[in-house]
């Protein structure tokens, strides 16, 4: 009896463990609901909070952007390539005064309608004949002008081109400043009525200077056809001398001139003061002055010659007695200045030519004969 009344006073006991549980769970659930509502309603507060202070910015930044996005539209005429378009029509200026002192030349020449007035002596005389001093029957020819040719003429010289000949020199002068050092020639080849003059300049690994120049020889002396120049590392340029429609044109420009008889270029103005000296020495005397028209490779002008006088140059050939004649080009011109030294006991041959960049800063060439080797012609 006794152990079967042991389980029955167990039971109140477990009863009051039970009871208690689920007190503790129901104070444990009541106390967690609490917990839970509570953030929710402060969540709640914190979103209204956050929203309403955004949508106010969106006006104030939207205003400021249109205005700077108008100052670069109002930047553009600041950058507009007009001043770079300046080159195009930089090449006309220089024409002008350029046309204005070949006009000028066809004006103070009354002398030479005198002498059209024996065309057919002039004609008869043939192309590989010389001049008499003064204009002729060939220079009316040239100008292409019936109302009045005289007036559009140059003037002729006694003239007589000397024998083919190699000349070798001995080159000096500055590229960028710098001294410079080498050999050059210059092969002129006399055909009798045809000429050509080759002409070279080197120093180093580079060329100071390379022309070309044919043409041919008559009544006028040395009248050329073609000439061709390469200065430095610029590319080659031609300048045409065309007797079908007597025009002077040049590839590097538009510019041209009427061809009307005793024009010259850069090559072919050296062997015409030679055979001048050769034609009649007479003609160079000191203080004598020679005007030519000179075409160069963008346009031409008249070239005063001028003759200095004697000088005696000790030259790697020996010593030569020489006459001195100068090109100085006009006050604020780039063109170069060309002094040339003739010799008359070797046939009037250029024994120094010097090229001389007038320009600040500018470079010059000097060719000094050191070996003269006659051609057949």
């Amino acid at each position: 009896m006794s152990e079967v009344s042991r389980p029955t006073r167990r039971w109140p006991r477990l009863l009051i463990l039970i009871a208690s549980s689920l007190a503790l769970h129901a104070a444990l659930v009541d106390w967690g609901r609490r917990q839970i509502v509570v953030p929710a309603q402060t969540q709640d507060q914190a979103i209204t909070v956050e929203l309403r202070p955004v949508p106010p910015p969106e006006q104030p930044v939207a205003l400021p952007v249109q205005p700077k996005a108008a100052t670069p539209a109002t930047a553009r005429p600041r950058a507009a390539p007009q001043p770079r378009r300046s080159p195009e029509p930089s090449v006309e200026p220089p024409d002008e005064p350029i046309r204005e002192t070949v006009e000028r030349i066809t004006t103070p020449v009354p002398e030479a309608p005198q002498a059209v007035a024996a065309p057919a002596a002039a004609e008869a005389a043939g192309p590989a004949s010389p001049g008499n001093g003064q204009g002729s029957g060939t220079a009316s020819t040239a100008t292409g002008s019936g109302d009045a040719p005289g007036d559009a003429t140059g003037k002729q010289y006694q003239t007589s081109a000397p024998p083919s000949v190699l000349l070798e020199y001995d080159v000096t002068g500055t590229k960028d400043q710098q001294p410079a050092y080498g050999r050059g020639s210059i092969a002129w080849t006399n055909e009798g009525q045809r000429y050509k003059v080759e002409g070279k300049a080197k120093a180093l690994f580079f060329t100071l200077l390379n022309f070309t120049s044919v043409g041919e020889l008559d009544a006028w002396g040395v009248s050329p056809e073609l000439y061709t120049e390469q200065k430095g590392f610029k590319s080659a340029t031609n300048t045409h001398f065309n007797r079908e429609r007597n025009v002077v044109s040049f590839s590097a420009s538009t510019t041209s001139y009427p061809r009307r008889g005793g024009e010259q270029d850069r090559a072919s103005l050296i062997w015409q003061l030679a055979a001048i000296g050769r034609g009649d020495p007479g003609q160079l005397q000191p203080g004598a002055v020679i005007d030519l028209f000179v075409a160069g490779v963008r346009d031409g002008e008249i070239w005063r010659v001028q003759v200095l006088g004697q000088e005696s140059l000790t030259l790697p050939i020996g010593t030569v007695q020489t006459w001195h004649v100068v090109r100085q080009p006009k006050p604020g011109s780039y063109d170069d200045r060309v002094d040339i030294w003739l010799a008359p006991q070797h046939e009037w041959y250029p024994v120094r030519v010097r090229y001389t960049d007038l320009r600040p800063n500018g470079d010059y060439t000097q060719l000094d004969l050191s070996g003269l080797k006659p051609a057949a012609q």
